[in-house]
């Protein structure tokens, strides 16, 4: 089974989606409104856990209304793991886009199709760095009262600027954050945001258990990959080895690795 068309689908739904709210909403049609930020489909209000989790450390309190936003993201993670990063996310989809227009820039300036190394690739010390970026975002949103972290969640703010635009015509200056890192990302640091920064995902990937959707083998402790070409490794957007590290929390679940996977012996694993 080949995943790439089903999670292309799926992108372009979500990507749609951002403008056919406040078109919708244009039209007087209020069934679903908001953001990726926080948005209420039907009544169901559904929110960033992060924005959650900021807003609650500046507060000082735990509301039921705000845990109640966050658990159906949390659920989400839960059953599928990143599935939001690798599937839903609309900045993954345009990370996919620079990607590969990074590749082919290389290959005509350079001449070279061979996989180029990322910045700071050692996913432990990549881990380390957006955690690290978690917690002082919460913290300083707790300190000041301030959800610092919302003026850097690239998702979010696609997400508002696709609204902004539909419903005013133009777009604000957060826009220039989304620029610079588009900027960084093909130039200079490939996929740097996903891997080392987003709040988001970093958040999400925490929650986790025995049963949650996951990469791997079926062997017990995998050392070697599947083939002598590490076809998996190379299609990892994320810089992992699926084949011994597919339930590390850089992974997001989108399945690259195991429609490279010649030998079929990688797959999804849980539920």
């Amino acid at each position: 089974m080949t995943y790439r068309p089903y999670r292309r689908a799926v992108q372009a739904g979500v990507f749609a989606l951002m403008f056919a709210v406040p078109i919708l909403n244009l039209f007087e049609i209020y069934a679903v409104t908001g953001t990726f930020y926080a948005i209420n489909i039907g009544g169901l209000g559904i929110a960033d856990p992060v924005v959650i989790l900021q807003a609650v450390f500046a507060a000082g309190t735990v509301g039921g209304p705000l845990l109640t936003a966050a658990i159906f993201p949390i659920f989400l993670a839960l059953l599928f793991g990143r599935v939001w990063c690798g599937w839903m996310c609309p900045y993954h989809v345009i990370a996919d886009g620079l990607s590969w227009a990074r590749r082919t820039l290389r290959s005509r300036l350079f001449g070279t199709t061979e996989p180029e190394p990322l910045s700071i690739p050692r996913p432990f010390t990549a881990n380390m760095t957006r955690y690290g970026f978690l917690a002082a975002g919460v913290i300083a949103a707790g300190a000041i009262g301030i959800p610092v972290l919302n003026y850097v969640s690239a998702p979010g703010i696609v997400s508002t600027e696709a609204m902004i635009l539909v419903k005013e015509r133009t777009v604000s200056i957060e826009i220039g954050f989304i620029l610079l890192l588009i900027v960084l990302e093909i130039t200079v640091l490939p996929r740097f945001w996903c891997r080392l920064f987003c709040p988001t995902g970093a958040f999400l990937a925490v929650f986790r258990g025995p049963f949650t959707l996951r990469v791997g083998t079926g062997a017990r402790n995998p050392k070697s990959p599947c083939c002598s070409e590490n076809h998996c490794s190379t299609a990892c957007p994320m810089g992992l080895a699926p084949f011994r590290e597919g339930q590390n929390l850089l992974c997001t679940n989108c399945g690259r690795c195991v429609d490279a996977c010649t030998s079929k012996r990688l797959r999804f694993m849980g539920f």
